[in-house]
């Protein structure tokens, strides 16, 4: 199993599995708040869809010198998540309450102070060999002090997302579910999928938004288990043969497009979450995994002629380029386009 399966599945396992993580020192989960699930405080409403309001992204970190964007998902067109990685000198500063809930984790090793409700909590020494998480819950303010100039994720979620997956995914749904906070947990579970976040803001963006959907949800999925043990709801039922027909089939047909969850989910009828859970329910994969493998299945048969060139092949498959490509055939397949073609 390669690297990127190996972390799929991490991103399945958190969508299905009750997780659980160690923290690092006894103040290190505070206590549930009180701002339950879609619960704004005042603050703007979300959309139907899940986008983030404007004040959800890089204006979050507005006015903050000490600071530096070394990517991001702004032009990404992610739906219901935004994720930057940043460079951070020493720095103190005011984190505003926001409709969403904020993860943050250390990727080199750094020191934080946080003052969140009164409560202060302090790590001196933040490992970078497993991601260290802080949550914190929408429409919260913080005082953070960072003590070491480090490189850092920061991923939102939107309310809009943790409603759904809380309905689907928990007993009695999201009435009255709270967020709770964490402060430097450290987490072996969130580790992947935080490295897969990563990795889809290098990505194409046709590859990522498949991935990114599954991705915001595993990830929601975790944040509501981690901290006060809910309660999961009964395991996903399958989908009938006739909707994996029908999956089959508009994958077949628009292979040269852009596939969202959302479009896979509407053609049955269901939520994205749902949708989810019940796909890897019949298949023990993901969307993203699937529609990658019929892609490459495509490709293996046009490359068995010679009558298309290899930048072609990729525009009908849908792959971003040959590049791309080339590497997503060698990943699947062990070998190149072109080793593969001269078999024939």
């Amino acid at each position: 199993m390669t690297k990127t399966q190996q972390g799929q599945e991490n991103v399945n396992r958190a969508l299905n599995v009750r997780s659980t993580c160690v923290a690092r020192n006894d103040g290190g989960v505070g206590k549930v708040l009180r701002n339950t699930v879609g619960q704004q405080n005042g603050i703007g409403q979300l959309s139907a869809s899940g986008a983030l309001p404007d004040n959800v992204g890089r204006s979050f970190f507005d006015g903050n010198e000490a600071i530096t964007f070394l990517s991001d998902s702004a032009q990404h067109g992610w739906q219901g998540a935004y994720a930057a990685v940043t460079h951070e000198q020493p720095h103190e500063t005011e984190r505003r309450p926001i409709p969403a809930v904020w993860i943050a984790a250390a990727l080199t090793k750094t020191s934080l102070r946080r003052i969140i409700r009164g409560r202060e909590n302090y790590d001196p020494s933040i490992p970078s060999n497993v991601a260290v998480v802080t949550i914190t819950p929408p429409g919260e303010s913080a005082r953070d002090v960072i003590g070491l100039a480090a490189k850092a994720l920061h991923v939102f979620l939107s309310n809009t997302v943790i409603d759904e997956v809380a309905a689907e995914i928990l007993r009695g749904g999201a009435k009255g579910l709270a967020v709770a906070p964490v402060f430097c947990v450290g987490d072996p579970v969130m580790t992947p999928l935080l490295h897969i976040v990563q990795q889809a803001l290098q990505d194409p963006p046709a590859e990522a938004h498949l991935k990114v959907d599954h991705l915001t949800r595993a990830l929601a999925a975790h944040v509501l288990f981690l901290g006060h043990g809910a309660e999961p709801a009964r395991p996903a039922n399958d989908l009938a043969a006739r909707q994996m027909r029908i999956l089959r089939e508009y994958i077949e047909s628009n292979l040269a497009g852009e596939i969202s969850i959302a479009d896979l989910a509407n053609l049955l009828g269901l939520s994205r979450t749902q949708f989810l859970r019940r796909f890897k329910a019949s298949t023990g994969t993901s969307p993203y995994q699937r529609v990658m493998e019929i892609r490459v299945e495509k490709a293996k048969e046009l490359l068995a002629t010679p009558r298309m060139s290899l930048s072609e092949i990729a525009a009908v498959c849908g792959f971003a380029n040959q590049a791309h490509f080339a590497a997503l055939f060698q990943r699947f397949v062990k070998l190149s386009p072109a080793a593969f073609r001269r078999q024939f």
